[in-house]
């Protein structure tokens, strides 16, 4: 059986041929009547273009990478008594200062940057909080933290969940 395995480079040979002639018999109709011709004038166009496309991609990757030191950083806490950060980017700790009060400590300083919260929870219920407030922590000199106050539909402060963007 050794000395017969030209049988089955010819079968192969054989079937490529014919999907390869198939093709070109299928398709011969279709491109004869739709013949294009490029001039060279026309192929320097598109080039130029493509090389216009890759240099706008490569300033938009510059302009991605520039914006990681000033992507937004987030903290979650669940506002319980005892709460620590759940999760985030960029913040360092969440820590519970009084009912409904709150200290939530970042990376940098967030003195210049836009900041917002809104009620949140991990599992249900929904939050009872009614209202959120937060305000720069002028006691750090390194400007790293916020305040964060928690309070119910009656104005009083609760415990609650939260969630912080800080937008730079």
């Amino acid at each position: 059986m050794s000395g017969r395995w030209w049988v089955g480079v010819a079968a192969g040979v054989a079937l490529g041929l014919g999907a390869v002639v198939a093709v070109e018999t299928a398709t011969d109709e279709a491109s004869a009547q739709g013949r294009v011709v490029v001039s060279a004038e026309q192929l320097r166009i598109n080039q130029k273009i493509s090389q216009a496309a890759v240099r706008r991609v490569n300033a938009a990757a510059r302009d991605i990478d520039a914006l990681g030191a000033a992507a937004p950083i987030f903290a979650a806490s669940s506002g319980a008594i005892g709460s620590t950060l759940l999760r985030g980017r960029g913040a360092v700790s969440v820590q519970r200062v009084d009912v409904g009060s709150y200290r939530v400590r970042f990376s940098r300083n967030i003195a210049a940057c836009s900041w917002s919260a809104t009620p949140a929870t991990d599992a249900p219920p929904v939050p009872d909080v009614f209202s959120i407030r937060l305000a720069l922590d002028t006691t750090d000199v390194a400007r790293t933290q916020l305040i964060v106050r928690t309070s119910g539909a009656n104005g009083q402060f609760i415990d609650g969940g939260f969630h912080v963007q800080v937008f730079c």
